[in-house]
């Protein structure tokens, strides 16, 4: 498999990243708060032979550099990050994008902004708004930051919902937060605070404007996640397909890997609802 790694200087961040794969075809994933481009590794080694697979590391994250002003990483910084990405390593052919959690937010701003860039979208862990379970998650981990505990983040995770999660996954969660620099640490703070003020995602972002072949995916037993956020999606994103999976919480194919071939039916075979008002009414499961 040919991988090429590279560092890009978007506006004022210095972003490193991962292409693997020769395809004509891109498949760009974007990460969730305080997630590195490695939680993406399965899904290399699972589309490659289908695919050009980008991952890259947000402003705050990993191994990127803020290189100028504060902390604080905007959504349309982040938004601007992924288009810079895009537009490096697209050669012409169709565009995926695969958001998890707090990515989906910026995979579904891109595609709304650029409709005609974007022929696939999955949404994983897709929330319209902050529910009480994410306001306590905020809450918390507010208290965590001003005590400098940092490593109880990785705790705050376990108890809400990384319950489900494998040994090794919490591993690494547990070494990242143990790990945290001061400046990923305010990073993550400033993102904290500022999801509660964003409210609603259809209040700043015009999702009706989505042309991509939509597919959201959630846990049904994801507690910082509403059921009813699929349904309003639904109404709102013309191609789009719901499926609600049993048994599993917000880290999806972590807690069930062959989620991974449910991702390849949508993004491979590029099976998917039609009829939208359907989905929203008929949750696949």
């Amino acid at each position: 498999m040919k991988t090429s790694k590279g560092i890009a200087c978007i506006g004022r961040f210095e972003v490193p990243y991962r292409v693997y794969g020769t395809s004509n075809k891109l498949l760009v994933c974007v990460s969730g708060a305080m997630q590195t481009m490695s939680i993406w590794r399965s899904v290399v080694k699972r589309f490659t032979s289908d695919y050009t697979v980008v991952l890259f590391d947000m402003p705050g994250v990993g191994r990127s550099r803020i290189l100028s002003g504060g902390s604080h990483v905007t959504v349309d910084e982040q938004v601007e990050v992924l288009d810079g990405l895009v537009a490096l390593t697209r050669t012409g052919g169709e565009l995926a994008l695969a958001g998890s959690s707090w990515g989906t937010a910026i995979a579904a701003s891109y595609a709304a902004l650029k409709p005609d860039a974007v022929q696939f979208l999955l949404l994983s862990s897709f929330g319209m708004r902050p529910n009480a379970g994410m306001e306590y998650v905020v809450k918390r981990a507010t208290d965590l930051y001003h005590a400098r505990d940092y490593a109880g983040g990785a705790q705050l995770i376990f108890e809400v919902f990384g319950r489900n999660l494998g040994p090794v996954y919490k591993q690494q969660i547990v070494a990242q937060f143990r790990n945290l620099s001061a400046e990923s640490a305010e990073v993550f703070y400033q993102h904290c605070t500022n999801i509660l003020t964003l409210g609603h995602l259809d209040d700043s972002v015009d999702l009706t404007r989505i042309k991509a072949r939509t597919l959201i995916i959630n846990g049904a037993d994801d507690p910082i996640i509403d059921l009813e956020d699929m349904r309003l999606a639904a109404q709102l994103i013309a191609n789009c397909e719901l499926r609600l999976i049993e048994d599993v919480g917000h880290f999806l194919h972590f807690e069930k890997p062959e989620l991974l071939e449910e991702y390849a039916e949508f993004l491979v075979d590029g099976e998917w609802l039609a009829d939208s008002k359907s989905a929203a009414e008929n949750l696949v499961v």
